[in-house]
């Protein structure tokens, strides 16, 4: 089972957290930055940020869509990424490094270390938050962290003395410094760990370069700056702390008037913005921070290649050929959002252009239904032993405004060569048990995986129970079984460029949107810069003017 990331930044849709629990058990982009100024950073002041949603809890490893963005600044991980390269560097953990097999990892804390409490940092502090997340893993249905430490068969953490944490797998696990760089892997101070899990929401302690001073639920979160902090990632621009005084995330659910809060100063920074706000906002003076989401691009699954017509591959070739993902960009959204090139999104650690093999054709797509003997009927919709050429389309709400249209589009887009989709709203409760029996021969899928493709593959197109999709395609299971454990870079590299290869070809997947986080930023805002997941940063480099 794999969490599930959300889509967009400060983005909470609709049952949201529901929705990525049933798809679980089921990058680049383009940036203006913030604006410049002359002269060295000024510390001082109040950086106040809109969130879409209630983050329900500050505690790192808590199930709930918007977490990562408040907590993260609260804690710091052993390893960070950096953005530009999707590479681990040193963090808390001044190296890192892998046996042979990639079964065991060793690490060596950095020395002066202290949690915010001025507790130390020690290589037995970092083993108690593993050994919590195992102890706690019943509490935590869903949970990115345990999730992540299953999937390579975690056997434990040692901590031979104060500097050194080792950590035990069962089977090889290459990707796991990707994973150790998580928010969802923040470690946490004695004080935090002592308490029962569900009376953590409020009081994280961490050793990140902010401090937890109030969390009101539905309303918002305080942050002031923690004094003596020198353990930034590798990445960051500086090592010491923080140049904000405070920040503030308030809660503002409508996209409406989280435009106007940027417009009249409420706030200076702001995501999950509607596409139609964007030109407004930027004319405004604020700048837009635009990246791919490393995610699986927002597409089409299908869940009835077991039965007629999809069983052929012929016509689910033809449903990829038949989409035109450039129009939908420029139909529904902006040119911050990316033409999806593959089954991830570009920013995914092992993306693969598969471009040549998304290319709108109709004219080629009608060609295959015509050999696989679906004929135009009066109507235009094709036919086979007098049954139509119909399909189910499940799709749930997930708050994007373009969700609804974009299915309306690619209705309209099957139409012309002959396919007549029947889209059907369900809530995410419906969706499970729409899924699990088979009523549906599509399903809107997209907010799965995350940094690395091998998870998002392996989360969506698996066979083994509970497989959800409906998966039957068995040559693409040994490309994914056998990615997860190759430690060779470039061999693995090109094993996940086979599978995505066979996903499109086979057409078990039709991309249709790059989802991309895009945020506003005020012009006294500086330094800002989305991290490699596509969320907030620590917002230790960013200062106000």
């Amino acid at each position: 089972m794999f969490q599930i990331k959300t889509v967009g930044i400060f983005k909470i849709a609709p049952a949201a957290a529901a929705a990525a629990l049933l798809l679980a058990a089921c990058g680049g982009g383009s940036s203006d930055g913030g604006s410049k100024a002359g002269g060295p950073p000024k510390a001082g002041g109040t950086l106040t940020v809109a969130l879409a949603g209630d983050p329900v809890s500050i505690d790192p490893r808590a199930v709930t869509p918007l977490v990562r963005e408040v907590s993260r600044p609260i804690v710091d991980s052993l390893l960070a990424l950096d953005p530009a390269t999707k590479k681990p560097v040193p963090w808390l953990a001044e190296s890192f490094k892998a046996n042979a097999d990639a079964t065991e990892f060793t690490f060596k804390l950095r020395s002066g270390v202290t949690f915010s409490d001025g507790t130390p940092l020690t290589a037995k502090v970092v083993k108690d938050n593993f050994d919590d997340v195992i102890a706690n893993k019943a509490k935590a249905a869903g949970s990115t962290s345990v999730s992540l430490l299953e999937q390579g068969g975690y056997k434990g953490t040692d901590a031979p003395d104060e500097h050194t944490v080792v950590q035990h797998f069962a089977k090889p696990y290459p990707t796991w410094p990707l994973w150790a760089a998580g928010t969802a892997f923040g470690i946490l101070a004695p004080k935090t760990l002592a308490l029962p899990v569900a009376d953590r929401f409020d009081k994280i302690v961490g050793t990140g370069p902010f401090v937890l001073q109030s969390y009101t639920r539905n309303s918002q979160v305080v942050l002031t700056k923690r004094k003596g902090y020198g353990w930034a990632p590798q990445n960051a621009k500086h090592d010491g702390d923080a140049y904000l005084d405070k920040v503030v995330y308030k809660v503002i659910t409508e996209p409406s008037v989280r435009t106007g809060a940027l417009k009249t100063g409420q706030v200076q920074l702001a995501g999950a913005l509607n596409p139609s706000d964007i030109a407004p906002v930027r004319r405004a003076g604020f700048s837009i921070v635009a990246q791919r989401n490393p995610r699986l691009a927002e597409g089409l699954v299908v869940t009835g290649a077991d039965r007629a017509p999809l069983d052929d591959a012929a016509v689910r070739q033809a449903l990829v050929k038949a989409v035109d993902t450039g129009q939908i960009r420029d139909t529904l959204l902006t040119p911050e959002w990316g033409v999806p090139n593959s089954v991830v999104t570009g920013a995914v650690v092992g993306h693969a252009d598969e471009s040549a093999l998304l290319k709108p054709d109709q004219k080629a797509a009608a060609a295959l239904l015509d050999k696989a003997g679906w004929v135009p009927g009066g109507d235009g919709i094709r036919a086979k032993g007098g049954k139509r050429l119909t399909l189910s389309l499940g799709w749930l709400d997930r708050g994007n405004p373009w969700d609804q249209p974009l299915v309306e589009l690619v209705t309209a887009q099957y139409k012309k060569i002959g396919v007549e989709l029947k889209p059907q709203l369900a809530t995410a409760a419906q969706s499970v048990e729409a899924l699990k029996a088979h009523k549906w021969d599509l399903f809107l899928s997209g907010v799965a995986g995350g940094l690395d493709a091998g998870v998002s593959l392996l989360g969506t197109f698996s066979t083994a129970p509970p497989n959800f999709y409906n998966v039957q395609d068995a040559p693409l299971q040994p490309l994914l079984a056998k990615q997860a454990t190759t430690t060779d870079e470039a061999a693995r590299a090109k094993i996940l460029a086979d599978a995505q290869q066979r996903i499109i070809s086979q057409g078990l997947y039709t991309p249709l949107v790059e989802d991309t986080a895009v945020v506003a930023v005020g012009k006294k805002v500086h330094g800002f810069a989305l991290d490699a997941d596509s969320r907030l940063p620590t917002l230790q480099d960013v200062w106000l003017s």
